[in-house]
């Protein structure tokens, strides 16, 4: 990318990368363990685990009617604690593989 001739703050000009208007924030990454469940459409579990892409396979071959789930958690251990509700990405995630 050329480089622009730009001015600071106090009008004195300078050579600098072109103006953008995109930003992006970049939040730091979270300690809490996200866990994904398959559920069927009675509610009966088909697969949990922590790795989101496992659990999308799942949900492709699982029966129609069933559900992923993801919950968050403090820990891994066995006197974790929920952290929130345990939300339904179902549709976000048939859509995002139309």
């Amino acid at each position: 990318m050329s480089r622009v001739l730009r001015f600071d703050s106090k009008g004195e000009p300078f050579l600098g990368d072109p103006p953008s208007n995109i930003y992006t924030i970049h939040p730091p990454k979270s300690d809490l363990i996200l866990f994904y469940e398959v559920v069927e459409g009675e509610g009966e579990n088909t697969w949990g685990g922590a790795d989101a892409g496992q659990a999308i396979q799942w949900l492709t071959h699982a029966p129609a009617g069933s559900r992923i789930l993801v919950s968050a958690w403090d820990s891994d251990e066995e006197d974790a604690h929920l952290v929130g509700q345990t939300l339904d990405i179902t549709e976000i995630v048939r859509a995002a593989s139309l």
